[in-house]
């Protein structure tokens, strides 16, 4: 008998679809189920509702393996009564599902209970970043929703000590590391000086300028004008260039915090080929969050070789990020001591090359495609011993 995973995603993400694909070629039984075509930021429940305008990253999300999209009409009861139907019908060996937080989640939870079906969690979490509401209400949901989650899986170190702090067992969960398609951003050496001639032409920088990017949406918890303060404290690099690509609801005021002649770049929302070749076409990412669950744009920016300072805050702080070799880390909103970390870079633009071979090198070795599907594998089979 083949053993069935069902995986249950809110849409179609262009970092999870490889993971899909890898894992199809090791699970048979494999079969994805998405809750929406598209992203649907109406339903989400936290402070950036409505605040995401649409996206296009012209790329097929849905290759490569078994997949069905479950919402079309009937709201609530009909995705209940769809998804209890297809569970008792099918009886798969386990489910998987991405977060908690929506409604959808707590049915699959409380289905997947009620018929035996061992549930296996991923989810982007750890103790920052919530504002005191949530925490309380996290406080009370999370010990309630873990109680009925056979395996977890961790993206990273901070994921992992979340999951113990609520006295989960070590053997419940799989140890993970967070990933994108890593060979999609590698680009051979005669690509990637094309890109960068032809994206710094697209926007007036100088071929020989350090370039401080910022990838992500134009909103508060990104914290994008903390770019701007950092490059009036370094300002007096008259190579220093600053890119923002992305957009949302702070484009207008970033723009006019800009003063005339400061040599800062608005690039709007990029497809994921334009993005990877801002990647090439800059020195050092920069991830100024207020927090990030993780920071997948650090993954891209690596595969790229790109190193990046980011916050400590994010994710990927201490994790994927090592100071001094791969970026560097910073405290939240401290724009000097973010200043004095980067100045040698940019006095030497060598030292960031080696820095970004090094962040290449660590994500092609250790935070890739096949070891998460790996690791999916293991928490399924797991799962189904437990």
């Amino acid at each position: 008998m083949v053993s069935k995973l069902f995986i249950f995603d809110t849409h179609p993400i262009q970092y999870r679809s490889p993971v899909f694909r890898a894992l199809a070629a090791k699970v048979p039984g494999l079969r994805v189920f998405f809750f929406n075509e598209n992203f649907n930021g109406r339903k989400w429940w936290f402070n950036e509702v409505g605040k995401i305008p649409a996206q296009n990253w012209n790329l097929e999300l849905k290759a490569g393996f078994s997949s069905e999209v479950l919402h079309s009409h009937g709201g609530l009861v009909g995705f209940t009564r769809r998804v209890s139907g297809l569970l008792g019908r099918e009886r798969p060996s386990a489910v998987l599902i991405y977060g908690w937080y929506l409604p959808e989640h707590w049915i699959l939870w409380t289905l997947c209970r009620l018929r035996g079906i061992p549930l296996i969690f991923v989810g982007e979490t750890f103790s920052q970043g919530a504002s005191r509401w949530r925490a309380r209400l996290k406080r009370i949901l999370h010990p309630i929703f873990f109680s009925g989650v056979r395996q977890f899986i961790s993206i990273g170190k901070k994921t992992y000590d979340f999951y113990r702090s609520f006295n989960i067992a070590g053997s419940q969960i799989t140890q993970a590391r967070y990933c994108v398609d890593t060979s999609f951003f590698s680009l051979t050496p005669d690509k990637s000086i094309g890109a960068r001639v032809e994206m710094r032409t697209e926007l007036g920088i100088p071929q020989d300028a350090f370039v401080l990017l910022f990838v992500g949406r134009l909103f508060e918890r990104k914290r994008p004008w903390d770019m701007i303060a950092l490059y009036r404290r370094l300002k007096q690099y008259q190579n220093l260039h600053v890119v923002f690509v992305g957009n949302g609801p702070l484009e207008k005021d970033l723009a006019d915090l800009t003063g005339e002649g400061e040599r800062i770049h608005f690039a709007g929302f990029r497809d994921q080929a334009e993005t990877r070749a801002m990647y090439h076409a800059s020195d050092l990412l920069v991830v100024p969050s207020e927090f990030e669950t993780w920071g997948l744009v650090i993954n891209e920016a690596f595969a790229s070789g790109l190193p990046a300072l980011v916050t400590d805050t994010c994710g990927a702080a201490n994790d994927l990020v090592i100071p001094g070799k791969t970026g560097f880390v910073y405290p939240v909103g401290n724009m000097e001591i973010a200043a004095a970390l980067i100045s040698p870079y940019i006095e030497r633009p060598a030292l960031a090359e080696r820095l970004g071979e090094n962040a290449r090198e660590r994500v092609a070795r250790e935070y890739n495609v096949a070891q998460f599907a790996k690791a999916t594998e293991q928490a399924f089979q797991s799962s189904t011993t437990y």
